[in-house]
């Protein structure tokens, strides 16, 4: 019961009660700077009548913390991904299967844009409105902490709509 309690917990703490546990909006942290680097939505789609997690850039900042593209007006690419796709608007964590009993997402991957590389990852909150995303090669990895935001307070993000999307990972 404790478990329960805990997911839904997680899920108002990003204003989704309906949703998956973690779903919404979040603010990716640069680990150099410290400064706002990207907002991504993490959105549920069906997979193989399973209901799974993924997360795609919707928006980047700037140097000075202001947001300069969305999903609406990509710019800059991604080189060293596969199709050099545009960051705002790329699917960079897929698969990602909810384990009630860890009261975390597993099983799934994350890419790191700048390089193309796709890693293992977990994500979980110990703290409301702060996301543990870890992306790692067996126990190595590496956690980033995001913090949750409302894109309805974000007038370039408060039209998105995430219920009908499915990830485009380009395998």
């Amino acid at each position: 019961m404790k478990k329960i309690f805990v997911a839904i917990v997680a899920g108002l703490s990003v204003g989704l009660a309906n949703a998956a546990p973690l779903a919404g909006f979040y603010q990716t942290i640069d680990d150099k700077t410290n400064q706002p680097k990207s907002i991504v939505a993490l959105y549920e789609y069906a997979d193989d009548d399973d209901m799974e997690l993924a997360g795609r850039i919707v928006a980047l900042y700037d140097a000075n913390g202001k947001i300069t593209e969305t999903i609406a007006n990509p710019v800059k690419v991604a080189d060293k991904v596969k199709g050099t796709p545009h960051y705002a608007g790329l699917d960079i964590i897929w698969d990602m299967e909810w384990d009630a009993d860890d009261n975390r997402y597993e099983d799934g991957k994350i890419m790191d844009p700048t390089s193309g590389k796709v890693y293992s990852s977990v994500m979980w909150m110990d703290t409301p409105g702060e996301l543990n995303v870890r992306g790692k090669i067996g126990p190595i990895g590496r956690t980033q902490h995001w913090r949750a935001i409302d894109a309805k307070n974000i007038p370039e993000l408060k039209d998105i709509d995430t219920s009908k999307w499915t990830p485009n990972t380009g395998k």
